[in-house]
């Protein structure tokens, strides 16, 4: 069972970062697990929503069935959730004002799957450590050219 957490800075405003990452609409935009939606999803993240997102890792396709746990705007939200092979996925996004320009962005993951078993089960915990920093890099670069020059 891998649970990794991995962060990176972001030069863009609380707000704004936020705007992005409780967005499920924008997923596509920086989340590189994303693959397509299984049923269409709500604009925001609150406590009680549903999403049935599609991902892929490794080759591997699972189709997740996620419920929002916890969010609290603009700085956190807590997807837990069950896949069509067996997964269970905890998901969450963690945004910490650092200034009136800084963000620091959180991702922590926990997955269970029967794939995790043997050689196979740490080349998908690299996989994943892999993607969650690639999707921090995309979220930055997709966040930072909204971002309004002054």
């Amino acid at each position: 069972m891998p649970e990794i957490t991995t962060s990176r800075e972001i030069d863009a405003p609380q707000a704004l970062v936020w705007s992005v990452v409780s967005n499920p609409r924008r997923f596509a935009d920086w989340n590189t697990l994303h693959s397509r939606w299984g049923e269409e999803p709500p604009a925001q993240l609150a406590k009680g929503t549903r999403l049935v997102d599609v991902v892929k890792i490794k080759g591997i396709v699972d189709t997740i069935d996620f419920t929002t746990d916890d969010a609290r705007a603009p700085g956190f939200v807590s997807l837990s959730g069950n896949g069509s092979t067996g997964s269970s996925v905890v998901l969450e996004f963690t945004v910490d004002d650092q200034t009136a320009d800084r963000s620091l962005v959180t991702l922590h993951i926990v997955f269970t799957s029967s794939v995790l078993f043997g050689p196979l089960g740490k080349v998908v915990e690299r996989a994943f450590r892999k993607e969650l920093n690639a999707s921090l890099e995309k979220l930055d670069h997709v966040v930072t050219g909204e971002r309004p020059r002054g």
